[in-house]
């Protein structure tokens, strides 16, 4: 696995990724998505990975896809190690940690809250992001200036720009801008060498994200500009497939014959990976009443889904996905780059994975 990085192909891992290729390539086909990179990862570290290139040539470990809301999984990892350091405590309102917030709606609000989606602060409409692009300042102050739509902990509503909270707080902990602070406490440590707000070094390996309007090289400059600038935690990160099978295989129970590098103990991941909303409902947006399964930043699984009691997931809105399986041992990250991919894209691939691992 230390290779990862700089592999373009892999045949370590005893599993047919073929039928997963395949339900990956009829989306593909259809005009669904643009392009897939599929990888599956054990807790050793053996790991096989397939490509459907679609319209976009030729795509590989290292070719590089916006992560959109996957950013939340890897910022949620980076908060649990404080937890798991005693140096922060998810139910102590943030006003402990940021004085600043002193007095305001936002300082009352909880690490717990913010990482479950019931902060009962509003969210900054995408579109509005996508209008006015603004700074990681401003979104500080959009939340710093909030005020609780429902009351704190109790209505589970979906909200990115909440984490400008969590990211002020590691920030404040470790002394240094969020970028560095991920750098230091989770990416370099786990070797994902290219997970990170600022493309633009990597643009040579980096994908458009279509269906958006940014096919435009000159507003994909602007936007990549826009978002290493912004450091948006709730969903502003790039990164690859071969840095998603790390942070996978980081998040299984570790292999006692090949332990690989972690940055949580057993019980973090436990505790940030279960359900902690247990017997609440949300209405979505298609007006349909549905469970929430909330872990700490990631999810769990719907109950049709595929996977165990243990498995976790996040994904994102250009498609990408990294689902974990503790009971089996593996881990799978899906890539995509379409805007509002259907999630039955990615949950299809997976269910393939599942069919046909050992």
């Amino acid at each position: 696995m230390a290779d990862l990085a700089r592999q373009t192909s892999a045949e370590t891992l005893d599993i047919d990724l073929g039928p997963a290729r395949d339900s990956a390539v009829r989306w593909v086909a259809d005009g669904v998505i643009p392009c897939a990179a599929i990888g599956v990862v054990d807790a050793a570290g053996r790991f096989r990975c397939d490509f459907v290139p679609g319209r976009e040539g030729t795509i590989d470990l290292r070719t590089v896809f916006f992560l959109a809301s996957l950013t939340k999984g890897i910022v949620a990892t980076a908060v649990m190690r404080y937890v798991d350091e005693a140096r922060l405590e998810i139910h102590m309102p943030l006003e402990h940690y940021l004085p600043e917030l002193a007095g305001t709606d936002a300082g009352a609000v909880t690490a717990w809250q913010v990482l479950t989606h019931t902060s009962g602060l509003p969210d900054m409409p995408v579109k509005s992001m996508r209008q006015e692009r603004p700074t990681y300042e401003r979104a500080v102050q959009f939340v710093h200036e909030s005020h609780y739509l429902t009351e704190p902990g109790t209505v589970y509503s979906y909200n990115s720009v909440s984490f400008i909270l969590l990211a002020e707080v590691m920030s404040t902990l470790s002394g240094v801008p969020l970028d560095e602070t991920l750098a230091l406490r989770l990416t370099r440590p786990l070797g994902m060498v290219d997970t990170t707000f600022d493309a633009r070094p990597l643009r040579d390996r980096l994908l458009p994200v279509h269906g958006i309007g940014a096919d435009n090289r000159v507003v994909r400059e602007v936007m990549m500009r826009f978002l290493a600038s912004a450091q948006m935690p709730g969903g502003g990160m790039f990164g690859t497939l071969g840095d998603l099978l790390r942070l996978g295989r980081a998040l299984l129970p570790v292999d006692p014959h090949e332990p690989g590098p972690r940055v949580l103990s057993q019980a973090a991941i436990d505790e940030m990976t279960r359900n902690h909303t247990e017997g609440w409902t949300h209405v979505s947006e298609d007006g349909i009443e549905r469970e929430v399964r909330q872990g700490l930043g990631w999810r769990v699984p719907q109950r049709h889904w595929s996977g165990s009691p243990s498995a976790f997931t996040h994904g994102g809105i250009s498609g990408g996905r990294l689902w974990v399986e503790p009971e089996t041992g593996f881990a799978v990250a899906f890539l995509t780059n379409y805007w509002k991919a259907p999630i039955e894209v990615s949950l299809s691939v997976i269910d393939e994975v599942y069919r046909t691992w050992p």
